[in-house]
């Protein structure tokens, strides 16, 4: 968080820069893991997300005004969680809220393959074709040139500019760089058994069958918890070691392909 707000005071238009697309990868991958609650609670009966206007792809549905502010300066932030009544549900009400509770997760796994996909593909339109004809595209892409970080980065321009011949597409494949590893990196916090994170539902219906039934109160001190986890950057290590191996295995078959 402290570097996201030095980047602001030292290189403001960097820092805007960076913040935009930051944004909006963080709005995509919120607002479609909310939808994803939404969406499974309504197949499973509950009926009260779409009732609160919650079933939408809409961001206004979804922010929380302190998480919009923080997603922006400080680079995590947080949606409005969805309203669910399991007492809605139609038969086994812990298998229902399993499924309501990893679908959150799902949306984000196949928003990461997607944009991972799109950032390739649209790749292969920036780069210069014999540089891609000489060392394959993969290589480009993800190794000898470090080049993702550097289009997420904002600085491929400056660190290829001799590589890339279509510039009308950098902004395209920071875009979909960005959002994929929002997603994955979403997908990653979300399964991390805290509430009111997606994985302690996950792990108190599989391993608990549901038993546990936390207090609001309850819910806001683990909310307290991951917030002061994630300042001190322990969360991000954390998904940090699981993020860049779960890229590897993604980016194999693209190697394969392409490389």
């Amino acid at each position: 968080m402290l570097s996201y707000l030095q980047t602001l005071f030292s290189e403001p238009l960097a820092f805007f820069d960076q913040a935009i697309f930051r944004v909006l990868a963080v709005l995509i991958g919120l607002c479609c893991h909310e939808w994803g609650h939404a969406f499974v609670a309504y197949r499973c009966g509950d009926d009260t997300a779409k009732r609160a206007g919650r079933l939408t792809l809409n961001p206004l549905a979804h922010l929380d005004p302190l998480g919009a502010l923080l997603m922006f300066f400080a680079g995590f932030g947080w949606a409005k969680p969805v309203p669910v009544n399991p007492w809605n549900f139609r038969g086994d009400r812990t298998r229902a809220d399993l499924k309501v509770s990893l679908a959150g997760i799902a949306v984000n796994m196949i928003l990461f393959v997607g944009f991972t996909y799109l950032s390739v593909l649209f790749s292969a339109f920036m780069w210069r074709a014999d540089v891609v004809a000489e060392v394959g595209l993969s290589t480009v892409v993800s190794y000898r040139y470090n080049a993702v970080w550097a289009v997420i980065g904002g600085t491929a321009a400056q660190e290829f500019g001799d590589l890339i011949a279509g510039s009308w597409a950098v902004p395209f494949v920071r875009l979909f760089a960005y959002t994929a590893l929002v997603n994955l990196n979403l997908a990653v916090f979300n399964l991390i058994p805290l509430p009111p994170l997606d994985g302690y539902h996950v792990v108190n219906d599989l391993v608990f069958k549901g038993r546990f039934q936390l207090s609001q109160n309850a819910f806001r001190i683990g909310m307290l918890i991951v917030l002061v986890l994630s300042a001190q950057g322990i969360l991000g290590r954390i998904i940090s070691a699981v993020v860049y191996p779960v890229q590897g295995l993604l980016l194999a078959p693209i190697r394969m392909i392409w490389g």
